[in-house]
């Protein structure tokens, strides 16, 4: 089966996991033409939600994981986890740490965000997302929990925020939320084996603020970014990359 990964650009390789029902072609569509022109991007597609081919969804998530060593340079690279996607990123560096020299956690929730909870229920999550997909209000209280008010988001990026199917999109909320669990059953959470930083937005996504619950620390420089909220890459594109760059020069 070939690794759900596409190459490409030129220049300093870097890998770029998506957050949940996040397709790789809009993540993509982030990158500043400067960035694209200076790294060679490799982007993980997630099955069932994107153009990967294979298996349409995967068992478990570390399976998955492993299905991409044969697609990665031999020598270390840095990853870039968006939302969820930082979990995968954070469980693919403690499963093959030799491939791995820096992490990047963007607006990761390490602690399962409780407002997500009804959608790990059986029946009530399908009801919750087809309100949130097919309703003019449902769509204006998504819109309202997890944008910034004066950010004028790209036609694209508010578009997928609905365009997804429901069943790929409740499969992929299961495997994270699992190895959520797994990690706050660890007395201690593993130290990264690389350096690793959190990138955060200064103004909280109004929603997922109240975690409840334990929360999981991971050892890490956090950086703020002034503006930014749950999405950075795309609320403040310039800002966030150049951070970016700017750390991926110290490696």
């Amino acid at each position: 089966m070939r690794p759900p990964l596409q190459w490409l650009g030129t220049g300093q390789p870097v890998l770029l996991f998506p957050g949940w029902n996040t397709q790789a072609g809009s993540v993509y569509s982030w990158l500043p033409a400067s960035f694209r022109e200076n790294h060679r991007c490799g982007i993980l597609e997630w099955p069932g939600l994107g153009k990967a081919e294979g298996e349409l969804l995967p068992k478990d998530l570390d399976s998955f994981l492993d299905n991409l060593v044969e697609a990665l340079p031999s020598d270390p690279i840095p990853i870039v986890g968006f939302c969820m996607g930082g979990i995968a990123a954070w469980a693919f560096a403690q499963r093959h740490p030799r491939l791995v020299n820096a992490l990047f956690l963007v607006e990761t929730p390490l602690s399962f965000p409780a407002i997500l909870g009804p959608l790990l229920a059986p029946g009530l999550n399908r009801m919750v997302l087809g309100l949130a997909q097919g309703t003019t209000w449902g769509q204006f209280l998504v819109r309202r929990a997890i944008l910034q008010a004066k950010v004028r988001y790209p036609e694209s990026f508010q578009q997928e925020l609905f365009d997804f199917e429901p069943k790929a999109a409740l499969h992929y909320l299961r495997l994270f939320y699992a190895y959520n669990q797994a990690l706050g059953q660890v007395q201690q959470i593993r130290p990264s084996p690389c350096p690793c930083w959190q990138l955060v937005g200064q103004n909280q996504i109004r929603a997922l603020v109240p975690y409840w619950g334990p929360r999981q620390r991971v050892e890490s420089t956090i950086l703020t970014l002034d503006g930014a909220g749950h999405f950075p890459a795309v609320e403040t594109p310039a800002l966030f990359f150049e951070h970016l760059e700017s750390l991926l020069a110290r490696l």
